[in-house]
């Protein structure tokens, strides 16, 4: 996975796209992590969250040769079938708009599946010892 996700230029930090960060989240009780394999190579991958109402997906990535196929649209659709057993009743993510360049757009993709941008901005601290004073 991580190799994909740098494949893609998805791999931002260990601590989060590593290979802990993805043990760890494979224990997660809501969490839904799905691969697509050919002739026994994971080429893509799915990973998200359900929250007791709503599912988000934080990822999906599939190997450069491997795009155009329809792999990320079964590994989309499968996470959102495994969501609504759970009892999710929306599923939201954030994507790539192209502000780090046109590789980078993935709006085209997610709106083929039906999803629509809402006016919303999504925000992350880094520094997260700082924002708790220390």
């Amino acid at each position: 996975m991580v190799e994909i996700m740098k494949a893609n230029n998805h791999y931002y930090t260990p601590e989060v796209d590593g290979t802990g960060a993805i043990a760890r989240q494979l224990g997660m009780r809501h969490n839904v992590i799905l691969v697509a394999e050919q002739e026994k190579k994971v080429v893509g991958f799915v990973l998200g969250t359900w929250d007791g109402a709503r599912a988000f997906l934080f990822k999906m990535s599939v190997l450069p040769d491997f795009q155009r196929r329809g792999i990320g649209t079964m590994l989309v659709k499968e996470a959102t079938r495994k969501f609504k057993e759970m009892g999710a009743v929306t599923i939201g993510l954030s994507a790539a708009d192209g502000t780090g360049g046109d590789k980078n757009n993935a709006i085209g993709f997610w709106e083929k599946l039906g999803f629509e941008q809402i006016p919303a901005r999504l925000m992350i601290n880094f520094e997260i010892d700082e924002l708790l004073g220390g």
